[in-house]
């Protein structure tokens, strides 16, 4: 196992000249979106290079067909392409059918001595200690590669703005990092868009971050300098929203969906920020079964402004919350091409029906 950290430096080092050896089978799990995101994207870019097509994908919900998986990868030996199948499997169970199937792949594949001609990666959220011990987790550690994608604690974050500011060409002072990570709320993706946002505002026209230029001079980031450019009217309504879902408003969310998309937001950070309230969410409930919701609140460190309006959804809305993933999943697929649709609109119609499901009470 890996920490998905030290994942993603292999793979720039492979960027650098360093070779890369390609695994048969990889599971990527974790708590963190961002780094399960950017692992996903690098090793699918890394083996695009290689002559790894990756247009398969499969979900795996409770009426998941393992035969429908087991087919297509029996089938690949009929064809000369290189393949990289992407399961997702947001709960982490694969149930005796879907177990079996990773134990023979993984023991057929570890006889494989060339080349796999076909990789399949299964992307998970976050694995509880008795599932990370399970027997298919085990079979793919010893066939290929595990990651585990871990969450930044909140003392940590602005350490962690200030080095990925370093990797496209701005350094934060103390001060800017903490008050970036204050406005972000502690959430990692939010701070990592802002941080991309500042980069092509400030950074140098010449740094290329593929470049390796460690050379190149860092432009000072200080607290005026995110307090001008961070927090716009868009960043402010793009919380409104998380806010209004949460307290059931469900007209106000509506009208501020259409607000954020006349002035520009990309559906991708909507779904950045419906997914980030679901996730929240069902961790809540899931912590809430055994503990206050109060102590819940603490021990995920949700700010303590904004406890009563996770305990008003709570409230709201008796059912899994996680359930909901499933429909954020779709309109990701949607977003990257995955799943064809005929313009955007089927995506924003997408985004909308996803606002209304968590901000009302069905």
């Amino acid at each position: 196992m890996i920490l998905a950290s030290g994942f993603l430096n292999q793979l720039k080092a492979v960027q650098a000249g360093q070779a890369f050896e390609i695994k048969p089978v990889y599971l990527l799990y974790g708590e963190e979106p961002l780094f399960l995101r950017d692992c996903h994207d690098s090793l699918r870019t890394q083996l695009q290079q290689q002559g790894y097509l990756t247009g398969d994908f499969y979900e795996v919900d409770a009426n998941f067909n393992w035969q429908t998986l087991q087919m297509a990868t029996q089938a690949g030996s009929l064809f000369s392409e290189q393949r990289m199948i992407l399961v997702s499997m947001p709960k982490g169970a694969p149930g005796v059918a879907g177990t079996q199937f990773i134990q023979d792949w993984c023991a057929r594949t570890q006889m494989q001595v060339a080349l796999p001609e076909m990789v399949l990666v299964f992307l998970c959220e976050r694995l509880d200690a008795r599932q990370s011990k399970a027997k298919w987790v085990s079979a793919i550690e010893s066939a290929g590669l595990v990651v585990q994608a871990k969450s930044v604690p909140l003392a940590a974050l602005p350490g962690w703005c200030q080095q990925k500011a370093n990797t496209l060409g701005l350094q934060l002072d103390t001060e800017a990092a903490t008050l970036l990570a204050q406005r972000v709320e502690g959430n990692l993706l939010a701070a990592d868009q802002e941080l991309l946002k500042l980069s092509l505002l400030f950074a140098p026209a010449d740094f290329n971050v593929n470049a390796h230029n460690v050379h190149a001079p860092a432009v000072a980031i200080n607290v005026q300098t995110i307090l001008d450019n961070v927090v716009d009217q868009a960043h402010y309504q793009l919380f409104a929203l998380g806010s209004a879902m949460l307290n059931g408003q469900v007209a106000s969310s509506v009208q501020m969906l259409t607000r954020l998309r006349e002035e520009g937001v990309e559906a991708p950070i909507i779904l950045w920020l419906l997914t980030t309230e679901i996730r929240q969410l069902a961790a809540l409930r899931q912590l809430s079964m055994s503990m206050s919701v109060a102590q819940a609140l603490k021990q995920l460190h949700v700010w303590s402004s904004q406890h009563a309006q996770y305990s008003a959804a709570l409230k709201r809305k008796k059912g899994d919350w996680s359930g909901l993933l499933a429909q954020a999943l779709q309109i990701d697929l949607m977003i990257k091409g995955i799943t064809p649709t005929l313009g955007a609109d089927p995506i924003w119609h997408a985004l909308l029906q996803l606002i209304v499901d968590i901000a009302s009470d069905r």
